[in-house]
């Protein structure tokens, strides 16, 4: 499945990052690739694994997945603007 094109503002440097992906339901998990950019910097690929702990998370799977993409973008650079 995919995720269209959306924006965030990272926690602690305010940087607004574009990202974009694609995401695969399996058995356990959830295994998702996106592309993010942020300005003019060159758009950089992330990846990642969301287990699944119950069949009740395959509805809110696109939302798992959001939320995993922007914890990476997060961990991206923790300095703050100043």
């Amino acid at each position: 499945m995919h995720i269209p094109a959306t924006t965030h503002e990272h926690g602690s440097n305010a940087k607004v990052y574009t990202y974009e992906g694609d995401f695969d339901l399996q058995a356990d998990e959830i295994a998702w690739k996106a592309t993010i950019s942020e300005g003019t910097s060159a758009p950089r690929q992330l990846s990642g694994r969301v287990p699944l702990s119950s069949p009740a998370m395959v509805p809110l799977a696109e939302e798992a997945v959001r939320d995993d993409i922007i914890k990476q973008i997060d961990n991206l650079s923790d300095v703050p603007v100043r």
